[in-house]
């Protein structure tokens, strides 16, 4: 059997990082296959670095563009790759285009499908990202759920042949962070007192391609600035940064109480401020299960997620874009004081994931 492994963006290496590490120990003829979608070395380069992992087989380099552009472009080379290497099965993660694009061409070739992270759902098709893993999780062979309640979206759907709940490899990725990287250093070098200011990031479409939304969560970052004793430190994305930029609303987080990270820090630190954060406001999907598995609030700037399991366990609350609302639950803050107990599992869910292919793979 041969394997390929494609991922495409900043996330899906980091949650794959220890799979592709294991695969690799596996036999080093498996494939390690980078789509090129996230091409800056400040967003996916530095993940390589962070994690020792070789560098990849091929990197299809499709680079940006709309979602049929990338996602046919990604279908293209992975099917000459496919081609090329015999592989067998290819094993994918999450919601992206590059994913959707693997499991595109994996499929009309009549090969197996490895979906990582199945299951998971906002419920609003508005969003690519959902129309993204609601296919690949009807085309798969494999499907490794994070938790119960994904197993359940998809049972929902009448998916129930090959679904596993194994836990999420995030869990793999932060334990290898703990044990490798533990210096604060960093902080240090930020002059950042633990638990004494807040760590945002903003990425998604919804939020940076409609002006009036992005305007309305940077005035509320400056406020809670302004007003409070706790910084914020802002990890700014490529594209957020060119967004703020075309509007005109740079002004807004020009304050001395926003420390602005441009590029954007790297994985290790990244991990490192969510641990030591008050809270964390983000977008993100990947922020909302890494600072839940951290023990540090989160505050989501977005109306519904996909992580209900955050909510749940009190982890995490929806704030959406409103300005006066992001303002009101941070504020809130101080008083939950809750600590709650993760539903992600535990270390060895890539070997897990690895296991279960080898042993029924016919």
């Amino acid at each position: 059997m041969k394997i390929a492994v494609v991922v495409g963006t900043r996330p899906e290496l980091i949650k794959m990082a220890i799979l592709i590490k294991r695969l690799k120990e596996l036999n080093e003829d498996h494939i390690f296959i980078h789509s090129g979608q996230h091409y800056d070395y400040f967003m996916d380069g530095t993940v390589i670095d962070n994690f020792s992992l070789p560098q990849p087989d091929y990197n299809l380099k499709v680079g940006s563009g709309s979602h049929a552009i990338t996602t046919s472009k990604v279908m293209k080379g992975v099917e000459e790759i496919i081609e090329k290497e015999k592989i067998d099965t290819i094993i994918v993660h999450g919601d992206t285009n590059t994913t959707l694009g693997a499991s595109l061409a994996a499929v009309k070739m009549n090969i197996k499908i490895a979906h990582v992270e199945a299951g998971l759902r906002s419920f609003d098709r508005g969003m690519p990202e959902e129309i993204n893993r609601l296919l690949v999780d009807h085309i798969a062979n494999y499907l490794f759920t994070p938790t119960d309640i994904a197993s359940e979206n998809l049972k929902k759907e009448g998916i129930t042949n090959g679904v596993y709940r194994v836990g999420q490899t995030l869990v793999d990725a932060l334990d290898y962070v703990s044990k490798n990287f533990e210096s604060i250093d960093f902080l240090n070098s930020l002059s950042l007192e633990s638990k004494n200011f807040y760590f945002v990031t903003v990425h998604r479409q919804e939020n940076t391609d409609d002006p009036l939304r992005l305007q309305s969560i940077l005035k509320a970052l400056r406020y809670i600035a302004d007003q409070s004793n706790n910084p914020i430190v802002f990890s700014l994305h490529p594209r957020t940064k060119r967004k703020i930029l075309d509007y005109h609303l740079f002004h807004l987080i020009q304050s001395k109480n926003i420390m602005i990270l441009d590029p954007p820090t790297n994985f290790i630190n990244s991990v490192l401020l969510q641990k030591n954060a008050k809270a964390v406001l983000t977008d993100s999907g990947g922020l909302q299960e890494e600072s839940c598995i951290l023990g540090t609030p989160c505050i989501t700037l977005r109306e519904n997620t996909e992580r209900p399991e955050t909510i749940e366990c009190g982890a995490n609350r929806l704030a959406g874009y409103s300005t006066d609302k992001l303002i009101h639950i941070v504020n809130t803050i101080d008083s939950d004081n809750k600590i709650w107990s993760h539903p992600y599992g535990n270390c060895g869910v890539s070997q897990k994931v690895l296991e279960i292919i080898n042993n029924t793979h016919k």
